[in-house]
């Protein structure tokens, strides 16, 4: 018998695969036989080169990268989780910004703002719901101090019932009862007593209601219409004479008072041959628009159409301020309440300004009216001190000038 051949029987081949090497079998894919895979490796996968280069990449990037929630290197702090920032935590945060950011607004408007409460009893009579009224003060004094006479007296009346704004003012040299002082010239009341005593005055000759006032002194006025940017007016040429004459007189008192804004000489109107002369000099009219310096001898003119045309003028010289202000956008009001509140003294106090700003930015109608006029039967006169003053009908007056306010 031959003999047995033990070696391992492969598959059986063709005739002419006798003396070949065996080829190797591929593994069999039989780690599915077990529950628990992850402990295992399909080492078949190796037989693929691109799947060899894929894991050593994988293994290398595993390396470089830090374990999750594990510090990358010894010593070094472990990465802080990241936090949800929450809606309500960013309103908040944006709330209270607006409201730093108003405050502060609000502290740079009114920042040297003088408030002075009126004392004392001040003989209001009864007014109006709707109605507000304010004692304005114009003060021509010499040493840039709030003391001396009231220059321009006016009751600004705020009517909320129909948004006007009504401008009553008063001839300075009106023949009216000064409490402890007999009958004097309406201007000698600040003099003697201030602002309270010039209010009463006003309550009490006139039956008005005013507890509050304002009191601008006119070298303060030529800055709060820088703040405004200026004014237009339409000027004659007599009036620009005039002005001139004014500017000049303005000037040596600012020498004398050491004003921080002297007059300049661009600040003078120039006549037909460029010149300022102020003797004779020929000047055409228009309309300019006049910076605070000649807003202000504009509004001192005494020697054309006497004290009332001068009242008119300091009319003019208002409502062109309010003009001016309604073509300004909302975003220049407040350089303008900083540039104006300073230069004022009044007893209106921060909320009560607050309750009069809606009223302020709206559409307002300006009316303006002189008393006494004609219907109030003025006159020229002489007191009882020799002064030479207005007298009129104290019944008309307080009839025609109620109606102007309130409209009885």
């Amino acid at each position: 018998m031959g003999q047995r051949d033990n070696r391992p029987q492969g598959r059986r081949g063709a005739p002419g695969d006798r003396g070949k090497a065996p080829q190797r079998r591929e593994a069999l894919h039989d780690n599915y036989y077990y529950e628990d895979k992850r402990q295992f490796e399909d080492i078949s996968s190796y037989s693929s080169e691109p799947r060899r280069q894929l894991d050593r990449a994988a293994v290398r990037r595993a390396k470089r990268a830090p374990a999750k929630n594990t510090p990358a290197r010894r010593g070094a702090p472990a990465p802080r989780p990241r936090r949800r920032v929450r809606a309500g935590a960013v309103i908040s945060w944006a709330l209270f910004l607006l409201v730093i950011g108003a405050v502060g607004l609000f502290v740079y408007m009114f920042m040297g703002l003088k408030v002075t409460d009126l004392g004392g009893d001040l003989a209001v009579s009864a007014g109006q719901a709707g109605v507000k009224n304010i004692a304005m003060f114009g003060l021509d004094s010499r040493d840039g101090e709030n003391q001396g006479r009231s220059d321009a007296v006016m009751v600004l009346s705020i009517d909320s019932r129909s948004h006007k704004l009504k401008m009553a003012s008063f001839m300075r040299d009106s023949n009216v009862y000064i409490e402890g002082y007999g009958y004097e010239k309406l201007t000698h009341a600040y003099a003697y007593g201030g602002p309270e005593l010039a209010v009463r005055t006003l309550n009490q000759n006139f039956h008005l209601d005013i507890t509050d006032y304002i009191t601008v002194n006119f070298y303060d006025m030529s800055e709060i219409v820088d703040a405004f940017g200026g004014v237009e007016l339409e000027l004659t040429g007599e009036e620009m004479l005039e002005a001139n004459r004014n500017l000049w007189n303005l000037s040596r008192e600012a020498e004398d008072v050491g004003a921080k804004a002297p007059i300049k000489d661009s600040d003078y109107f120039t006549d037909t041959d460029g010149s300022h002369n102020m003797i004779d000099g020929e000047y055409v009219g228009g309309k300019f628009l006049l910076n605070g310096a000649q807003a202000v001898a504009y509004s001192r003119i005494r020697y054309i159409g006497g004290d009332g045309e001068r009242t008119s003028r300091q009319h003019e010289v208002l409502k062109g301020l309010l003009q001016r202000a309604k073509q300004r956008t909302v975003f220049a009001w407040p350089s303008i309440v900083h540039g104006v509140v300073p230069h004022c003294e009044t007893s209106l106090g921060l909320m009560d300004m607050m309750k009069l700003a809606p009223f302020a930015f709206g559409h307002i109608e300006v009316e303006s009216a002189t008393f006494p006029g004609e219907a109030e039967g003025a006159y020229n006169a002489e007191n009882e001190n020799g002064q030479d003053v207005i007298g009129f009908d104290e019944g008309l007056m307080v009839q025609n000038l109620h109606q102007f306010i309130y409209g009885e």
